[in-house]
């Protein structure tokens, strides 16, 4: 989480300023914007991270006239500026793919105070290059990448620069930190002869419905349909994950003893309080894990583990890119293939 950002380049008139107010206060952080000459306090914010998304949001609201002419704008402007007008395209983003820009621009701060339109391509290479040195993974330069080319592409459409140096950019290869194992049936065995440990059930609904863990832990038990038997996903890293999966008849049991519990959550600890990602991995899944010997295993594990044992079945292709929430490339599965949830559940009853 970035706690403070701090840009030395001067601001367009009209930007507003952003003040840590005195006192212990939920939302410290307050936007100051001038209005017919005065001072005016406009919001408060928890995180002066929040507070810059909204001050970009507020000057593109009421000073649209200065943006096409503005070309010395620094790199940490015009990140909270496309942020902004990311938010507002008619698109799905997810809390973790929120969580990975503020992740991807943490590890850009050379590049904060930096006039965007001047930059070249060895200031962005020097990050990456600076990243690979302290040890960090492909995956993390990849999301920097990402990052860079997306705040590219919005500044070549507001006319601030014209060449998009992402492109260019070497991440090196790709050497997984964690390779992914699929879990043996032995495993699994051994899950179903521990469903008393806490826990145990929510990784056996991860192995049964090839959820992603985060799909998972934002389940909200109005998404859940006991009488047809499905689970929809309302929020997912891709709009294909948006979908409807069918409840195993295995794992049934499990979701209706979740359901009964006091929370708001599917998936939830012994106050009701959800988990998040970092959370669920070191208090529940760890500890299961270890319970079944599968210490070299994550969490995603279950979904390869999932789609192995599917093919294994003969799991028709097209139901399994539905419930896996996969997007296709093919023209005539993506818009003329249409699988019904009961063809959805006789593919993932195929499961054992």
């Amino acid at each position: 989480m970035i706690k403070k950002v701090v840009v030395k380049m001067k601001n367009p008139n009209g930007y507003g300023c952003i003040r840590l107010m005195s006192g212990n206060r939920r939302r410290p952080y307050a936007f100051i914007a001038t209005i017919n000459g005065r001072q005016k306090y406009i919001a408060a914010f928890e995180t002066i991270y929040d507070a810059k998304v909204f001050q970009a949001k507020f000057f593109e609201d009421n000073h649209r006239d200065f943006l096409p002419s503005h070309k010395k704008i620094s790199f940490a402007e015009l990140y909270f500026r496309w942020l902004s007008f990311h938010k507002d395209e008619d698109r799905i983003l997810s809390k973790s793919t929120l969580t990975g820009y503020e992740y991807a621009y943490s590890h850009c701060s050379t590049l904060y105070n930096k006039c965007f339109p001047d930059l070249q391509y060895l200031d962005l290479q020097a990050v990456i290059n600076c990243m690979r040195k302290n040890g960090l993974s492909y995956s993390s330069c990849k999301k920097v990448k990402n990052l860079l080319s997306l705040m590219y592409k919005y500044a070549i459409k507001a006319n601030i620069c014209r060449t998009n140096y992402a492109l260019l950019l070497s991440i090196g290869r790709n050497h997984p930190v964690y390779p992914h194992h699929v879990i043996s049936r032995q495993k699994i065995n051994r899950l179903w002869n521990a469903l008393d440990y806490p826990g145990v059930d929510t990784v056996l609904i991860l192995l049964y419905t090839g959820m992603r863990v985060s799909e998972m832990l934002n389940i909200v038990k109005a998404e859940v349909n006991l009488r047809q038997k499905y689970i929809r996903i309302t929020h997912s890293k891709t709009a294909s994950g948006i979908r409807v999966i069918p409840i195993h008849s295995r794992i049934l049991p499990l979701v209706q003893a979740r359901i009964n519990k006091p929370s708001q959550y599917l998936i939830c600890d012994n106050t009701g309080k959800p988990y998040d990602y970092a959370r669920y991995r070191a208090t529940v899944w760890h500890k299961v894990m270890k319970q079944i010997r599968g210490e070299k295993h994550t969490p995603h594990d279950t979904r390869h583990t999932f789609t192995t044992l599917l093919d294994n079945a003969g799991a028709n292709e097209n139901a399994k890119r539905k419930i896996l929430g996969h997007a296709t490339g093919d023209v005539t599965d993506r818009v003329y293939t249409h699988k019904s949830l009961r063809q959805l559940r006789k593919s993932i009853e195929l499961l054992k």
